[in-house]
């Protein structure tokens, strides 16, 4: 699969948080992984928002190089990081209980559709055609990029 520059630097960034944290003491672990994986999915961003991204791996960046640290061996991690993480632990087991095995007597199930009653290929469908009031595109470019389709 061919990647962006821009996302590779995210792997690369991610693979190197996942390293520092298996080089900390193992009771520490679950606690730098969770810093990790929260700061990679908040705040969430849009794919084509590459200001904020960039803007998000120079943070994480800093603060990956504070954390690999040898004299950082601990990490507090908030309740509501907690709980984010227990959310995520519960959706993926019920992702998984709905797997396609199990689906192939249903119709349709609650994730195969949107609030609206609209499939989720109409839901994409309508995020491709992602337009303000005003009939104009929301990003940038008009959902197409300059010169030679940059990165």
């Amino acid at each position: 699969m061919t990647r962006s520059g821009l996302q590779q630097d995210v792997i690369n960034l991610y693979r190197q948080g996942v390293r520092n944290a298996m080089s900390k003491p193992a009771e520490a672990r679950a606690n730098f992984l969770l810093h990790l994986r929260y700061n990679f999915r908040n705040p969430k961003l849009r794919q084509r928002d590459y200001t904020a991204i960039e803007h998000q791996l120079r943070k994480m960046s800093r603060t990956l190089e504070m954390l690999s640290e040898p004299s950082t061996q601990r990490i507090s991690i908030s309740p509501e990081w907690q709980n984010w993480w227990q959310e995520e632990i519960s959706q993926s087991r019920s992702r998984t209980s709905n797997s396609p095995s199990n689906r192939a007597t249903e119709n349709k199930t609650s994730l195969d559709q949107a609030p609206g009653g609209a499939t989720s290929e109409q839901v994409v469908k309508q995020q491709v055609l992602k337009k303000e009031d005003g009939g104009r595109d929301r990003d940038q470019w008009g959902g197409k990029l300059p010169g030679h389709g940059g990165t």
